[in-house]
């Protein structure tokens, strides 16, 4: 299983829900499951949260379970995995264009101004091979 960390100059907005029935992740399941992502309050592992991501897509909104949450020194890092196919489909895909806005913000601070196709093929050509696959 692996996890993706969400870049923090994006910040999610992650609220909770009612419980909803997620079926049981296997330990055994390979590829993109979740993304972790650095909180400023604790969530209670185990339970449902939405998930919305203004600045990448103002209709993105996904619903997902707290893995674990571990208090550190910057604050509550925490991994939030989506157990269904489409859940699992759309964050992943959402998570590449995060990275990819990520990676332009990077090169504007270093002097490059990219704009988003610039940094996308950039991106693809550098890290696109190491990002988790989907997998279910």
């Amino acid at each position: 299983m692996e996890f993706v960390a969400h870049p923090r100059d994006l910040p999610l907005d992650i609220t909770l829900i009612e419980d909803q029935p997620f079926p049981p992740i296997s330990d055994e399941r390979v590829g993109f499951v979740g993304i972790t992502y650095v909180a400023l309050r604790p969530f209670d592992n185990g339970r449902s949260v939405r998930i919305t991501l203004e600045e990448i897509d103002p209709n993105f909104c996904v619903s997902g379970r707290v893995a674990w949450c571990n208090k550190q020194d910057d604050g509550y890092h925490i991994a939030i995995e989506f157990p269904t196919k489409e859940e699992c489909y759309c964050v992943r895909m959402i998570e590449q264009l995060s990275q990819i806005e990520h990676y332009r913000r990077q090169a504007k601070v270093q002097g490059r101004r990219l704009n988003y196709n610039e940094a996308a093929a950039e991106w693809i050509q550098k890290f696109a091979a190491s990002f988790p696959a989907f997998i279910i």
